[in-house]
């Protein structure tokens, strides 16, 4: 007889549900979360210029494909590449006033249509699900911890 939880039934279907939203939500997020706009969006809210390794490691991007971003965001003039004053070798990658303003925009769309669907659900559930996400992430980041120790 197996051991089961009573939660493993609302687990599976939690992850048809995630599957689900990532399935509707489709290529847009897999550029927003992966591709140039997950770069852009790093180097907004870095205090500088970063550097390529730096950018990898924060959008969770192979080195290789951080390259190709870079050099199709800087055909387009959204960020310049430039060796670091410190140190000649390394390279630091920063936006450029049309990259600020890109990454600004998209930041403020994103966040006006998750509002928006927020709204959808109600004061009530769009309030219970913030609440549950915020609880979700303290219990995994408390696991994460554990494991680190």
């Amino acid at each position: 007889m197996e051991d089961t939880s009573p939660y493993d039934e609302l687990a599976l279907r939690l992850v048809a549900e995630l599957k689900g939203i990532g399935k509707a939500l489709g290529p847009m997020v897999v550029n927003e979360l992966r591709g140039e706009m997950a770069v852009l969006n790093e180097l907004a809210r870095a205090d500088g210029p970063l550097s390529p390794g730096e950018l990898s490691a924060s959008a969770h991007v192979s080195s290789a494909r951080v390259a190709n971003i870079l050099r199709s965001l800087e055909e387009k003039g959204l960020v310049t590449r430039s060796h670091s004053a410190r140190d000649r070798r390394a390279v630091e990658v920063a936006l450029t006033d049309a990259g600020r303003s890109l990454a600004d925009s998209r930041r403020r769309e994103a966040l006006a249509g998750l509002a928006s669907t927020l709204g959808e659900l109600g004061d009530r559930d769009a309030s219970e699900l913030v609440r549950i996400v915020g609880r979700l992430r303290s219990t995994i980041e408390g696991r994460v911890e554990g494991a680190s120790a």
